[in-house]
């Protein structure tokens, strides 16, 4: 049967709208599958094919840093001596206290505090290199530690001094301290009695004289002294760092303590007048006070081994405060231990 013209034109209005509604409802024109080898599932293909021979990482979850582990083990460190306790202005130190005391127990052992090492005495002309053990003539003097004696006589011919006939009748040992790769003299003056001669080895706490009062001396009494290095006058240092410390009277032993004064240049200063109190406490009078002065020569400040321009010892363990005055009032609080040194500097610009 033959169509009219009419209806192959609505037909074909019809066809091309449901082409139309069909790419509409789809999204995209109709595609044809292509038949793919028998096995194979069909999979949607990625948008962007990645460059060869790179891979996709997966993002990951920040990790902490490892936690550092102990070192390896070593061989442990040979033993060393306790480290001293030090900032710039305060130090503890074991201290040099290897000399015996040259006066026994039974007679007056300490030190004539009204004349100490580095104090300028006008009957004497001269600062004085030693300190004195006032007793009474006769005393037994003793070896300050084992030795060799090096001189026993008197100085009226050869000064052994700044001149002749200072010490009077004296002994000088000669010590081999293990601490001092240096020889360490000790020298004994203004003795009435001479008990040892030239070349006798001594051991510590032997007799080797009687105290007196020969020589440049106003009364009876023994002048120390401690040398270092060398046999001369010029190599004395302070005894009162030399010698063994006493104890308290509890068994505790007593300390000291060794100070300097310095510009901002590290040159010393002196110092006329310096107070050192014992502190009870806050808020409390000082149990006690003592007077000091730094060395009168500058020569004597600054000797090894210390270093020191002014020093005390024999001071009961315990807070101490020192206070001069030099571009203002200068002030410090130390700690003296028992057996111990404590070394102390002040810088003043």
């Amino acid at each position: 049967m033959k169509r009219s013209p009419l209806l192959s034109l609505i037909i074909l209005v019809i066809t091309l709208f449901l082409i139309s509604a069909s790419c509409i409802l789809g999204g995209s024109s109709p595609v044809v599958e292509e038949s793919l080898p028998s096995g194979e599932e069909v999979t949607n293909a990625p948008t962007a094919q990645p460059t060869a021979n790179t891979e996709i990482l997966e993002p990951q979850e920040p990790t902490e840093a490892p936690a550092p582990t102990d070192p390896p083990e070593s061989e442990p460190a040979p033993p060393q001596e306790e480290p001293a306790s030090c900032t710039d202005e305060v130090c503890l130190e074991k201290g040099t206290f290897l000399l015996e005391r040259p006066i026994a127990p039974t007679g007056r052992n300490t030190i004539d505090p009204s004349y100490r090492y580095g104090d300028y005495r006008q009957s004497t002309r001269d600062t004085h290199r030693g300190v004195d053990f006032l007793n009474s003539s006769g005393t037994p003097v003793l070896a300050a530690a084992d030795g060799e004696v090096v001189f026993a006589g008197d100085d009226l011919e050869v000064p052994y001094g700044p001149r002749r006939n200072f010490y009077g009748n004296l002994v000088i040992l000669e010590h081999d301290l293990p601490e001092f790769p240096e020889p360490i003299y000790s020298l004994y003056g203004q003795l009435s009695e001479i008990s040892v001669e030239v070349g006798d080895s001594v051991s510590a706490g032997e007799e080797i004289g009687l105290v007196g009062m020969t020589g440049a001396v106003p009364g009876s009494t023994l002048h120390f002294e401690v040398r270092v290095g060398e046999n001369s006058y010029q190599a004395a240092r302070n005894p009162e760092l030399w010698l063994v410390l006493l104890s308290d009277g509890s068994d505790q032993s007593l300390g000291a303590f060794a100070g300097r004064v310095l510009d901002d240049e590290g040159n010393y200063l002196p110092v006329e007048n310096i107070v050192v109190e014992q502190l009870a406490g806050p808020g409390l009078p000082a149990i006690d006070q003592f007077y000091l002065r730094t060395y009168e020569k500058k020569e004597l400040m600054g000797m090894s081994p210390w270093n020191e321009s002014f020093a005390m010892g024999g001071l009961p363990a315990g807070e101490y405060q020192i206070t001069f005055m030099l571009n203002g009032v200068q002030q410090r609080e130390i700690e003296v231990m028992p057996g111990q040194l404590t070394l102390v500097t002040f810088k003043i610009e």
